[in-house]
């Protein structure tokens, strides 16, 4: 469910799977909040770990562990409180049930999302966890937030409870099962820069070779080739999508006005596309039918709206405490994070 952060077509979520790691236990010796140093290692200290013959303590990695992930860390610690606070206002319980659903849908979300069978999930999911550093206490963590905002998500915290309508569904089936197009993208920042561009498409330049030099889309490692989508899939642009639509496949657009960005690093701003239709996919032929489908089409719907709720929930719970980073290190990493 996550865009590119500089993709033309799509928004990103509101926000990101929040990820719990208590480092700050780890921080058994306190840190002076300006000192450039820190104190030599206590000689009653427990050892974590052995350089060569010199046995190191926390209090020489504390600093470093804050510099490098101490403000997500101090994120995820604040954010675990409050919902701790949160839930038990409202008598919300998370327990061993709760927790093992939110494992069981990560596996399969990641399984549908890799297009292999759900018993592969596991394996995936240990991949993801080693890619992130999810170890068993961020792991559980993460599990343990996840069920808390859904929870409340669910009771209706924050927005009314979420309603899956039939014509959500119906959309939902098309933009599963519907027909699609294969496309390529240039995107380009100026309107100068796409006339230059344009030019250089007619005169043969080939397409995926400017794509490739120009394009601010990430799909310029690939040619500028994008992943087959549906044109009633909301999340493109209504320009890109009519312009598919109207031309024949190897045709080439025009400059397009579109707005590309959408994250807290990239804020939207104007931009042109220009975009050339590979081919029109028909639907599946095997493909279930729209009653048949109806329920796990739900289940996607409602996990994709689930999410995204979700996240809004958690960034309002945040702003709601005052978060101060008293260690020079963790407030180093605590200041430049992105707002």
């Amino acid at each position: 469910m996550t865009p590119h952060s500089a993709h033309p077509t799509r928004s990103r979520p509101a926000g990101v799977i929040y990820v719990l790691l208590v480092l700050l236990s780890l921080f058994a010796v306190p840190l002076l909040a300006t000192a450039p140093t820190q104190p030599a290692k206590s000689p009653t200290e427990r050892p974590v770990a052995v350089v060569g013959e010199r046995t190191i303590g926390w209090s020489e990695l504390a600093p470093l562990l804050a510099e490098a992930s101490g403000a997500q860390i101090l994120e995820e610690y604040a954010l675990g409180q409050v919902l701790k606070e949160e839930c038990g206002k409202r008598s919300i319980t998370i327990g061993r049930d709760q927790i093992a659903a939110e494992r069981t849908l990560l596996t399969d979300l990641l399984a549908k999302s890799a297009r292999v069978p759900t018993a592969e999930g596991e394996g995936l999911l240990a991949k993801v966890r080693r890619t992130r550093g999810l170890g068993d206490l961020r792991f559980k963590g993460l599990l343990e937030r996840n069920a808390a905002l859904r929870a409340m998500v669910r009771a209706g915290v924050g927005d009314p409870p979420i309603f899956i309508s039939e014509e959500d569904l119906s959309t939902a089936y098309e933009l599963k099962y519907g027909a699609r197009v294969r496309a390529r993208l240039i995107l380009i920042s100026t309107q100068e820069a796409a006339t230059a561009a344009a030019a250089k498409l007619k005169s043969g330049t080939p397409f995926s070779e400017l794509a490739a030099e120009i394009s601010l889309d990430p799909s310029s490692s690939r040619g500028g080739l994008l992943d087959p989508f549906s044109l009633t899939d909301t999340s493109y642009p209504v320009a890109v999508r009519k312009t598919l639509l109207s031309i024949a496949p190897g045709t080439t657009s025009e400059p397009l006005g579109v707005t590309w960005g959408g994250t807290n690093d990239t804020p939207n701003q104007p931009g042109f596309a220009i975009v050339k239709l590979e081919e029109n996919i028909p639907a599946a032929s095997d493909a279930p039918t729209r009653e048949a489908a109806a329920k796990d089409l739900e289940l996607e719907v409602r996990t994709v709206r689930e999410r995204a709720a979700m996240d809004k929930l958690a960034k309002k719970l945040l702003r709601t405490i005052g978060i101060s980073a008293m260690d020079g290190s963790l407030n180093w990493s605590w200041e430049g994070r992105p707002k």
